[in-house]
């Protein structure tokens, strides 16, 4: 049986590539997850965990233990950890009642849930409403025009009804686009509306619309258009989830 890890030539043997252990096996890893099981023991016990004077490198360790904790679920049921600072640079972390507002599992019905686009431009929130008015913004035909305000309009009311705050964009746009900020947990997002192919003489292709979320984050979805099995005014609820979920993964 000839051994394929013999090169023909007489040379030395070709090392056969080792697969790589998953992460959780890792050392790193397992020390992490010891840490924070330790950290999960000590807080259902003590109740309060204080870290007093640690250093940048502490803090950021403390930091990643805590979301190790979390990503693998093992924070007691009912519970979460929160963190709190501790004398100037120390941390306080304790175990608080509840799953966490920004938790994704509490905002999964929610991103799924169609949002009530309204049929009229009337009763407008005043950041669309100056949108609207501003004929410098949204430079598209009037019908494609009309519908992104309308879009901007159900997604910027249920903003509003879940408790956040909606204010006039800080980015630049072009004269094409048009768009708000919306505020969540102190961090803005900001979401506009343009035309797609707005050069294009294909009446199907210059009726296209797009909302898109900026900045986006590495595979993050950041841009929705109509599809197939699902219009834009289907996908604001979608919209304001990845809103969210960007959110809480800044929190």
């Amino acid at each position: 049986m000839i051994d394929d890890s013999v090169v023909a030539d007489g040379g030395e043997p070709t090392k056969l590539a080792q697969p790589r252990s998953p992460y959780s096996e890792r050392p790193v890893a397992r020390a992490r997850r010891a840490k924070a099981q330790e950290l999960i023991e000590r807080l259902v016990a003590e109740g309060r965990v204080r870290i007093a004077e640690p250093d940048h490198d502490e803090v950021a360790e403390w930091r990643r233990v805590v979301n190790y904790a979390k990503r693998h679920g093992m924070e007691p049921a009912g519970r979460r950890i929160e963190k709190v600072p501790y004398g100037g640079p120390g941390l306080e972390l304790f175990l608080a009642d509840g799953p966490h507002p920004n938790a994704r599992s509490q905002r999964s019905k929610a991103a799924g849930e169609p949002i009530p686009v309204p049929a009229r431009l009337g009763n407008l929130h005043p950041v669309v409403a100056k949108l609207k008015d501003d004929e410098s913004r949204l430079a598209m035909p009037p019908a494609l025009r009309r519908r992104a305000l309308l879009l901007l309009q159900g997604l910027v009311a249920e903003a509003v009804r879940r408790g956040y705050e909606v204010r006039k964009a800080r980015s630049a746009f072009h004269p094409r686009e048009g768009g708000v900020d919306v505020t969540v947990d102190g961090f803005a997002y900001t979401i506009s509306a343009r035309q797609e192919f707005p050069e294009s003489t294909n009446p199907e292709r210059s009726a296209r619309l797009v909302l898109e979320l900026a900045q986006g984050l590495g595979d993050r979805p950041g841009r929705w258009r109509n599809r197939k099995s699902r219009t834009l005014e289907e996908a604001l609820g979608v919209i304001l989830g990845e809103i969210e979920a960007r959110a809480a993964e800044d929190t």
